[in-house]
């Protein structure tokens, strides 16, 4: 932020200076109107300040010229205003319109941004002609523009690697029935999601190193007729396996994150959803929830909501939801929150 100091009496000058750059101005002073007019024409400020009055006719010249800089900010903010819109609606188009729908399975998700573009995001999509079902949960380092930027990056090549088909993997590849593509659909679950980890993850440490942006990522690929899950946990927060009785099992971290360095070594693990079981995978944003006070949502409280929404998938999303934002009540978000849950109903 930038602010112009304006006025004769350089102690007065001096002391609102100080002042300004305490609240983390980045400062400027004028000693005259005419200096004041030049600087204002030739630059923005946040912040305008006067440490004495002026004549008449010098008080017209230096506020005509601060209403043209508060035009031009208020246009250059409307203009960012309809650039970050623009951003979101095209970051919702990363997200999928609906998720799939199986017998016996029951999904649900919720993705809640902490600003007006989130580095979360969450997919699931089906991998005809298996009764495989791929999850995926992810989080981007840092927050803004930036981490939007690469969380569409993460999603496309997560999706384009695990679903050729329908991802468009083959369609860049070229062929219609090639080896590679055989070798793709051939692939047993755990054999797709290590793949899709290394790939994604070269990819980024290699053309992307410099920007040092990773993503914690929670992979999962379930069988709808058996219950059987495989997944990866790269390096993300663990994902709950809830019992109807209330116990529950962490699906904790089996690689690093994805982006860190290249060739890395992603290995798999194993649960199963039996009848009457739920998954839940989400991002820190959920744990790291705070309040006015500043305290944490915490794991504890989690897992208290998780015993008391297990019946379904869209039961668990809609109370840990509730429970957060009652616990935070006004506070400022602390950071992206994004849930995806799995049912198994029959």
């Amino acid at each position: 932020m930038r602010a112009l100091i304006v006025g004769p009496p350089a102690a007065e000058r001096g002391a609102l200076a100080s002042q300004a750059r305490e609240k983390g101005y980045v400062v400027e002073t004028a000693s005259t109107v005419s200096e004041a007019v030049v600087m204002l024409n030739g630059g923005e400020f946040d912040l305008v300040l006067l440490s004495a009055p002026l004549p008449d006719a010098e008080a017209a010249r230096f506020f005509e010229a601060a209403a043209v800089v508060e035009t031009r900010r208020r246009r250059s903010v409307e203009s960012l205003t309809h650039e970050m819109d623009v951003a979101r609606s095209i970051q919702r188009d990363f997200l999928p319109d609906a998720l799939p729908t199986s017998r016996g399975i029951q999904l649900d998700a919720a993705l809640h941004p902490a600003r007006q573009v989130s580095g979360d995001f969450y997919d699931a999509f089906a991998m005809p002609p298996s009764n495989t079902v791929v999850l995926v949960v992810g989080d981007v380092c840092d927050k803004g523009v930036g981490a939007a930027l690469f969380m569409a990056l993460f999603r496309s090549l997560i999706r384009a690697s695990a679903d050729p088909v329908e991802g468009g993997a083959i369609q860049m590849i070229g062929g219609r029935r090639t080896m590679v593509r055989q070798s793709i659909e051939s692939a047993s679950p755990a054999e797709l999601l290590t793949r899709v980890a290394g790939f994604t993850n070269d990819y980024i440490a290699r053309l992307h190193g410099r920007t040092n942006m990773f993503a914690t990522v929670f992979l999962g690929a379930l069988d709808t007729g058996t219950g059987r899950l495989d997944y990866v946990n790269a390096g993300h927060e663990p994902a709950i396996v809830i019992a109807p009785n209330g116990g529950m099992r962490e699906l904790r971290p089996t690689g690093p994150a994805l982006g860190l360095m290249p060739d890395q070594l992603f290995k798999t693990g194993e649960a199963t959803l039996e009848p009457g079981d739920s998954l839940i995978a989400f991002t820190d944003g959920l744990v790291e929830a705070r309040n006015l006070a500043g305290e944490a949502f915490g794991a504890e409280r989690l897992r208290s909501v998780l015993q008391a929404n297990h019946t379904s998938a869209k039961a668990l999303v809609k109370g840990v939801l509730e429970a957060v934002q009652a616990f935070a009540g006004h506070a400022e978000p602390h950071d992206d929150v994004t849930l995806l849950a799995a049912s198994r109903t029959s």
